[in-house]
């Protein structure tokens, strides 16, 4: 596709969105700041948008194992990554084709929960990574369940009673443990992976890596899963425990900052150097949820203030061409997220012209058809997920939420 069809699919974007509800995220940009992007831009991103959403069709997303790509990796996060584009479309243009979709993706998501029994005598649920004896792993988990939260804002009520259940499984397990360790391989059962005392209080663990019970504290489930996942959770119920897991991992998240502003990866006792931008686009995650749905101004505060460095972080680590990150490295495919961050900064904390043409810079970058392939859209299923998000956010706030 050239520039040209771009221009033209967005204009027809554009039609569609007036037939549509009015996004929430439409109003962050009519308090008198200067946009994000200027209309020109905004219309090429909705065609770029609607280009890659028309390619997430052809995947069978709803089955649970994505078709027509030679990239076939199965991990729930990946799935429910296309899911959540296909409902940001919905928002932004009112496509019922895209919301049926991703609907489809949450039905399958909730059979394919595995059932057992917390610490507690409770009914619980989780879901491995990659098949039914896949990893457990909260991480991916983490990010898929955050999908069915978003999922549920848009079911009849009968969904809506299905995928609250299937969450709240979920959450007995992250917050209770097992009586049993699930799949019968010796593991060590466990009480709770939320840390609950001492200087790593708020995070969570991993869930079971490498085949063995793993409660240490792990950035990325504690992003996805803690503030993410129990944020949405928490919008959804009004239930103060989630609310208090959500901004205690939120918490954690800040507290470990470096003092340059990156944010560190840390996993089963380690700390990691070669996932900088996979642990930005994942704490995005939380930090945009917990923002949005806790309504805890002193938490409010702190993001506002500490993640300023973050910002800078981030933006001085921009290639030249626009992007950020080794071309397709395992880095580079999960780091298109951490765009969300400086949408949100510019939004709601400092329309800061920096932050705002860094965002345009990259746009640039993906708009180029040379090097929107090179980067790995339509080709890397990773890659192409969390563009589609980065983009959404740019295109409507928190459209993606």
């Amino acid at each position: 596709m050239n520039r040209r069809e771009f221009i033209k699919l967005g204009t027809s974007a554009l039609a569609a969105t007036s037939v549509a509800r009015a996004p929430r995220a439409a109003r962050a940009e009519t308090r008198g700041t200067r946009p994000l992007v200027d209309e020109a831009l905004r219309k090429a991103l909705l065609a770029y948008l609607a280009d890659l959403n028309a390619w997430v069709m052809t995947l069978d997303v709803g089955s649970g194992t994505l078709k027509n790509t030679k990239d076939t990796r199965t991990s729930v996060f990946i799935n429910g990554n296309f899911a959540r584009m296909l409902m940001a479309s919905y928002r932004i243009t009112g496509n019922k084709a895209h919301l049926a979709e991703a609907l489809r993706w949450c039905d399958t998501f909730c059979k394919k929960q595995q059932m057992t029994t917390t610490s507690t005598g409770q009914e619980a649920g989780y879901w491995p990574d990659c098949g039914p004896r896949g990893n457990i792993y909260f991480g991916d988990a983490g990010t898929a369940a955050t999908a069915l939260a978003v999922g549920h804002r848009f079911a009849d009520k009968q969904r809506q009673a299905r995928y609250l259940a299937a969450m709240e499984r979920k959450a007995r397990f992250v917050m209770h443990g097992c009586a049993e360790a699930p799949e019968g391989r010796g593991r060590k059962a466990s009480t709770g992976w939320v840390i609950q005392q001492g200087k790593d209080r708020g995070a969570l663990g991993c869930g079971y890596y490498k085949g063995k019970l793993s409660p240490e504290p792990y950035t990325i489930s504690t992003a996805t899963t803690g503030g993410a996942f129990f944020s949405e959770l928490f919008a959804i119920t009004g239930q103060p425990k989630y609310k208090e897991i959500a901004a205690g991992a939120t918490r954690w998240l800040v507290k470990i900052r470096k003092e340059d502003g990156e944010l560190p990866y840390t996993l089963a006792g380690k700390t990691l150097t070669c996932w900088p931008l996979d642990t930005l686009s994942y704490c995005t995650e939380a930090f945009v949820a917990a923002d949005m749905y806790l309504k805890d101004p002193g938490l409010q505060d702190l993001l506002r203030k500490k993640l300023k460095p973050t910002v800078r972080w981030f933006l001085a680590g921009q290639n030249a061409d626009g992007s950020w990150g080794k071309l397709r490295s395992a880095d580079q495919q999960r780091s298109p997220r951490s765009l969300t961050l400086l949408s949100w900064f510019y939004r709601h904390v400092d329309p800061s012209p920096e932050a705002a043409e860094s965002v345009r810079k990259y746009c640039r970058f993906l708009l180029n058809p040379e090097n929107s392939k090179a980067y790995g859209v339509k080709t890397l299923v990773r890659t192409s997920g969390f563009v589609g998000l980065a983009v959404a956010e740019i295109v409507s706030d928190r459209s993606t939420f």
